[in-house]
Parts: C-alpha cells; sequence; structure tokens
C-alpha cells in the first residue's frame, strides 16, 4: 500500500501570477508549523520555475511536483 501524505493546508492560486503566487505561498508557509504539509495548486508556470529557486533559502522543501493540462499541483513540506 503506497504511503498517503497527510495535508495540513490547502492553497489554490489557479489564475493567480507572479509574484503574487510566491508572495501568498511564503506568507502561508509562514504561519505553519515545522513538518506540516501544504498542498499549492496553481496556473502559473512561472512560478511553478521560480518556487524551488526561493524555497531553497530556507528550509521548507517541494516534496512532490504533478502538472495536470491546466494547473500544477505542489506538496510542501514545512522546514
Amino acid at each position: 500500500m503506497k504511503n498517503e501524505v497527510k495535508i495540513d493546508r490547502v492553497l489554490d492560486l489557479r489564475g493567480w501570477s507572479c509574484p503574487w503566487c510566491i508572495v501568498k505561498t511564503r506568507s502561508w508557509l509562514s504561519r505553519m508549523k515545522p513538518g506540516q504539509i501544504l498542498e499549492l495548486f496553481g496556473t502559473d508556470p512561472e512560478a511553478l520555475k521560480n518556487l524551488p529557486s526561493i524555497l531553497k533559502n530556507g528550509n521548507d522543501r517541494i516534496i512532490e511536483v504533478k502538472k495536470y493540462p491546466d494547473y500544477h499541483r505542489l506538496l510542501i513540506r514545512r522546514g
């Protein structure tokens, strides 16, 4: 049986664009406890490209990325 990840918060940014996607994601992560998981939905390819390098500066980590035809889904673990 596959290990299921417990999602603690869901942030739907479909239709939002950078830099607002980054600002909103960082704001939500800052209010989460270490180890919690943020599930993020988005449509902006720039956010998908920029988010990993921005999170690299802290302890937060993207643990899963799935791309769908109309959006992408990321799981981010709060560091």
